[in-house]
């Protein structure tokens, strides 16, 4: 019997030794695989990639934190299938996106330890803001865990629940990780990813409709020119 089929609970998961995580990663990549991949002939299909690039983060997730206590909330949530085996819905894993299955995003009303569902990019910043507002008003103590990269932040919404994060006045108990790999997806190609990476630099005053953002220290508007100009450029080469 390997590591993972001991693993109901993220209590399991808790009581291994650190010594036995990295078998226990190749045993959930193994699975992941059997299930998933289109070399299985009776595959069932799913995000195979995005999840095998979060292995050893959502293991590490669950050893430091307690859910459903706890909160992670995945942005999309397509890459929460690891999650998903590490809180008792292993052996449902070959249902995954199918009839009466398991969901293929996190859905509340499957399991305690899915706290948020959306499946669509963009949303979990700004979910994980509102939670950790609600507890902090509430004074209670829980953590509130983000996971969110690639297509996440390629939205709007992202950057804005990032701009409200520093005068919110929020606790220290909230994190945001990156879930990016290159596993994950292909970058989409725009000008964006062709041209070197702008770094954003978020600033925001006390008055919301004083808030802006400046990117490489350049206005809003001068960089939203250079990116149109660039455009017609790369549509007239094309």
């Amino acid at each position: 019997m390997g590591y993972l089929e001991t693993i109901h609970s993220p209590a399991d998961l808790k009581a291994l030794p650190e010594s036995a995580l990295p078998e226990l990663a190749q045993e959930i990549r193994t699975t992941l695989v059997d299930t998933l991949s289109e070399e299985n002939p009776s595959s069932v299909g799913g995000h195979l990639g995005p999840n095998l690039g979060v292995v050893e983060l959502t293991i590490a997730l669950h050893r430091v934190f307690t859910t459903p206590a706890d909160k992670i909330l995945f942005d999309v949530s397509h890459q929460a299938y690891v999650h998903k085996m590490l809180t008792g819905r292993r052996e449902r894993l070959n249902t995954i996106r199918q009839y009466q299955g398991l969901n293929g995003f996190l859905l509340r009303t499957e399991s305690e330890h899915d706290c948020y569902g959306a499946g669509h990019a963009g949303t979990a910043l700004s979910a994980a803001l509102g939670m950790a507002a609600g507890r902090d008003r509430r004074g209670s103590d829980e953590s509130i865990i983000c996971v969110a990269g690639d297509a996440a932040f390629t939205c709007g919404v992202s950057y804005e629940a990032l701009n409200n994060v520093p005068p919110s006045g929020l606790s220290s108990s909230s994190t945001t990780t990156s879930g990016a790999s290159p596993r994950m997806s292909a970058p989409s190609p725009t000008t964006l990813t062709r041209s070197p990476p702008i770094p954003p630099i978020f600033g925001c005053t006390k008055k919301r409709r004083r808030s802006s953002s400046v990117w490489a220290g350049r206005p809003p508007a001068t960089w939203a020119r250079k990116w149109r100009r660039d455009s017609k450029i790369s549509s007239f080469r094309a």
